[in-house]
């Protein structure tokens, strides 16, 4: 049985190991920098505005984790939520813990009064793409993304 949690402190290093896992899915291993105390001193700081909620199997082992935060939509005037990263470690996959995760998210975004949960998809990852199909999410077509590197 799965169950979904709220992370904590003590599970920064697990949080990292998912997050290495993910660049080694879309093949972005090189990009990973952060170590378990950048994890700790952000995730986890009390001024912090990231949520991230992992999945355990009966034995306590996290099998998958999902990384949020607000986002805020001027059109609707209203605090929503983004999903900067979701992933199931490879063995637990095809179990169902990403639409438990995004259940879960969808719950936890209503409760605090978010109308909408949008996510981006590295382009790479065709298997996130055909997920996401599945589960009913939307996609939109009319946005690009821009950045600088400060």
């Amino acid at each position: 049985m799965i169950q979904i949690r709220e992370a904590q402190p003590e599970d920064a290093g697990i949080i990292l190991e998912c997050i290495k896992g993910l660049a080694v899915h879309v093949d972005q291993v090189e990009m990973v920098t952060a170590t378990v105390q950048d994890i700790r001193n952000t995730i986890f700081a009390p001024d912090t505005h990231v949520t991230v909620f992992v999945a355990e199997n009966e034995d306590k082992k996290v099998c998958g984790f999902t990384l949020v935060f607000k986002s805020f939509s001027t059109f609707k005037g209203v605090t929503n939520y983004h999903i900067e990263d979701l992933f199931v470690f490879p063995e637990y996959r095809k179990l169902g813990i990403g639409a438990m995760l995004m259940k879960h998210l969808k719950t936890y975004a209503k409760s605090k009064g978010a109308k909408v949960i949008d996510w981006y998809v590295n382009n790479r990852n065709h298997s996130a793409m055909d997920f996401y199909d599945r589960i009913g999410a939307k996609k939109l077509d009319y946005k690009s993304i821009y950045y600088f590197d400060v």
